[in-house]
């Protein structure tokens, strides 16, 4: 028996800056029965409103439908539907009144017009719907495999848009049919202003439609619009449910039938029996035994009843020439009965013949195993011939030859002792040699078996461990805990990730888990792409051969870098954009690697070779300054606080603080007082009261008064990678770090938390930053251009 199953797939995408709309989707979920009876009702709802009790009437409408039509109550005056349309048209009358009665009473002040939906019955191949107000209904019509012709159901049924009625928001009914691997995608019409109807289309049949529509939520979060959206997409297949056998109870003997079960039984209890006290060999020994006595009978009967006269002079020399081409040490050919029975005793004391051989040429019967023997012979040539082959085929290959040549001659010695043996023992032989491959098999197999069917427990064990992670981490964003939600479902990617499912099912059911842990993820990755970001500068337009340096400096509203070429600093006015050189003749300032910002009117510079600038930016004017470093010191950063420079030294675990004196930078002291703290893949530090030290793995400490305290960073996702810069300012809440590996600057607050990433593209070579919180800006260093980005987080 054949059956149309539905299967629809849903999606709403809401967006928290857009309360004046309500979108809704539902469908019903009638038993097979049921369904087969009267189908399966589905629809998309969507009302502009900003009444607060709009969500009552979407469920008014839902439920509405559900009952009218699933549980009719027809009164004696009115006729009983006679089909499904008419079923469908009585329930849709009927919601109409209920919802006129609700606005009627709930006071409820909508505009008709406002409202777009589209209710649909769908019964095996027929589809029936209702549209009012502004929908799409998409039909992609397949015309061969993965071929599909974009059929728009309304344009094409030329169905005018009523105006809406209280009481007849339902006013008519479209029917279509439609054939397997059509597929159906009914949305709000706002959904096309974003794809076209060939994208969609390519979304939704290049894949499952279950895939396809989570794709398209996925693609409509990440656009970052402030509209909701709703679709549907529906497709059938063909079930089959096998047919039961019936039987004729009249003629039905119940007593022989009862006999036969009761036998049947007794002999599958037997097999069962068998199979649990030997598993599956004493079933394959008995069936193999029995096979091999049916012919060993067979052969020996042949034998017996094929033995004939042979009185024939010819053929007797003729065999007595093949015993004696078969033994060469035999010096004549007998020529009479009488000789063969003298020869025959003379070789049988010698142990000449084999003692298998016998001939009764007097009693006209003969019996030699003369046609075992010629089948053994061919056998052992062809094995000879075959080893031949291989040997020349490898040719001279040293070990393996010699090996080969081994293995020729065990084979042989093998196959000699092989044909000497009685027949009773070659024959016990060989089935014991196949018994025990039979075992050996049948051990092998259920060893594979068990195995197979372990792994698959693992896998299916693993899948339920990641949807209980995956739940776990719902249940963490109840209680805003957005870090372990985090946490928990990259463990649940991670533990898919490894996963190798053994059927295809299962690896469907693997990708829908994984793609509904990545949407989870993509919600809590906190991601603000710039997919433009603006250019404010670029220093090549200075020096097209320039090379800038990591850093990046600011004074009011001049941003300063160094070029590497002529090591001259650059100069560019963020309003203005203009750029400018500053070159100083008496200052060797070599490459600067670190620089800082003393106050609004000192920019400290450190070069390569530990020596120390000041800028003084209103007159741009460069000089040397005393700073004492340690020749083996190996200083990865340097910031400033209060007036005072910190350098953090990696090679020797220590933080250097150093007060302003009049010639430089003196009374240097050691900040760090705890023992025992490594900085050796320490890369950056930054200050605002307590102290923040960046690592190459992505790790953060806190110091305070000299000693490392307790800071939990949230999971971040992805993981920082070689992490470079990490800033912030005594008046800030926020953390920033960039991270040029993964093309983004993180921000995290000061409890540790993620509040956003900016990413872009064009992130392609990020050197150094800056953030000017009071203008709710960020500028970033990218190769030799600077871009500015809105700082989103601070708005």
């Amino acid at each position: 028996m054949e059956y149309w199953e539905t299967k629809i797939n849903q999606l709403v995408v809401e967006t928290e800056n857009q309360p004046k709309t309500f979108v809704r989707s539902f469908t019903t979920k009638p038993t097979r029965n049921l369904a087969e009876r009267s189908g399966r009702v589905f629809g998309l709802i969507e009302i502009e409103s900003t009444d607060q009790k709009i969500p009552a009437l979407i469920d008014l409408i839902i439920e509405g439908i559900k009952d009218h039509y699933y549980h009719q109550t027809n009164l004696k005056t009115e006729p009983k539907p006679a089909g499904i349309n008419e079923k469908f048209e009585a329930a849709l009358k009927k919601t109409n009144l209920t919802i006129a009665s609700f606005l009627e009473n709930q006071q409820i002040s909508l505009e008709l017009e406002k409202i777009n939906l589209v209710i649909a019955l769908v019964h095996n191949q027929e589809l029936y719907f209702t549209v009012v107000g502004n929908a799409s209904l998409i039909l992609f019509y397949n015309i061969a495999r993965n071929n599909y012709r974009i059929i728009n159901v309304l344009e094409t049924t030329h169905s005018p848009t009523a105006t809406p009625d209280p009481l007849k928001l339902f006013s008519q009914i479209i029917s279509g049919r439609m054939k397997p691997r059509d597929i159906l995608f009914l949305s709000t019409a706002n959904i096309l202003d974003y794809f076209s109807l060939e994208r969609i289309k390519n979304i939704v049949t290049d894949q499952l439609p279950a895939e396809g529509i989570a794709e398209l939520k996925k693609l409509l979060a990440n656009s970052k619009t402030k509209e909701n959206f709703g679709a549907l997409i529906l497709e059938l297949e063909k079930m089959s449910v096998p047919t039961q056998k019936t039987v004729n109870i009249q003629t039905f003997d119940y007593r022989r039938a009862a006999s036969k079960d009761s036998i049947k039984e007794l002999i599958r209890t037997e097999k069962e029996t068998e199979k649990l006290l030997t598993p599956s060999i004493l079933p394959e020994i008995k069936k193999y035994a029995g096979s091999f006595k049916a012919a060993l009978q067979n052969y020996l009967s042949k034998v017996k009843s094929g033995g004939t006269t042979f009185y024939q002079k010819n053929k007797s020399r003729s065999f007595l020439r093949s015993v004696k081409s078969q033994r060469k040490d035999l010096s004549y050919v007998p020529e009479s009965p009488r000789q063969v029975s003298e020869y025959s005793e003379k070789a049988q004391d010698k142990a000449v013949i084999r003692p298998n051989l016998n001939l009764q040429l007097g009693k006209k019967v003969y019996q030699t195993g003369k046609i075992s023997a010629a089948s053994l012979q061919k056998i052992s040539f062809l094995i000879k011939s075959v080893i031949k082959k291989i040997i020349a085929s490898i040719g001279r290959l040293g070990f393996w030859h010699r090996l080969l040549i081994l293995l020729e001659k065990i084979f042989g010695q093998l196959a000699f002792r092989f044909k000497k043996m009685p027949r009773s023992s070659q024959v016990l032989l060989t089935i014991t040699i196949i018994l025990t491959v039979l075992f050996s098999a049948s051990v092998i197999g259920l060893m594979i078996k068990n195995r197979r069917e372990g792994k698959i427990e693992q896998l299916t064990q693993a899948i339920v461990e990641a949807e209980n992670k995956k739940n776990e981490a719902a249940a963490s964003l109840i209680y805003r805990d957005e870090g372990q939600a985090r946490r928990q479902l990259i463990e649940a990617k991670n533990l898919l990730a490894n996963l190798k499912p053994f059927s295809q099912s299962q690896a469907d059911q693997i990708l829908i888990l994984t793609l509904a842990i990545e949407e989870e993820l993509q919600k809590l990755r906190h991601f603000i792409e710039i997919a433009e970001p603006i250019q404010v500068v670029n220093f090549a337009n200075l020096d097209s051969q320039a090379t800038i340096a990591n850093l990046l400096a600011i004074s009011g509203k001049n941003i300063y870098t160094q070029n590497y070429n002529n090591q001259s600093l650059y100069k560019a006015n963020l309003n203005t954009r203009v750029l400018a050189g500053i070159f100083s003749p008496d200052a060797n300032t070599g490459n600067f690697t670190l620089t800082t910002a003393l106050n609004d009117n000192e920019l400290v510079f450190l070069n390569d070779s530990k020596s120390a600038f000041v800028l003084e930016p209103n007159t741009d004017t460069l000089k040397t300054v005393t700073i004492n470093i340690s020749d083996n010191a190996n200083i990865v950063d340097i910031t400033s606080y209060n007036n005072r420079l910190y350098l953090l030294d990696s090679a020797n675990n220590q933080i250097y603080r150093y007060s302003k004196t009049a010639g430089g930078y003196g009374n240097v002291g050691n900040w760090i007082t705890e023992e025992g703290l490594n900085l050796n893949n320490a890369k950056s530090l930054t200050v605002d009261g307590s102290i923040y030290i960046l690592k190459t793995d992505g790790q953060i400490i806190k110091l305070q008064n000299g000693r490392q305290v307790d800071f939990q960073v949230t999971v971040i996702d992805p993981v920082l990678i070689m992490p470079t810069k990490i800033k912030t300012t005594d008046n800030s809440n926020f953390l920033y770090i960039l991270d040029p590996a993964n093309k983004r600057l993180v921000v995290l607050d000061k409890e540790g938390n993620l509040i956003n990433q900016y990413i872009s593209e064009k992130f392609d070579n990020l050197k150094d930053f800056i953030v000017l919180e009071a203008e709710k800006e960020i500028f970033l260093l990218n190769g030799s251009a600077i871009f500015g980005i809105p700082a989103e987080h601070l708005k």
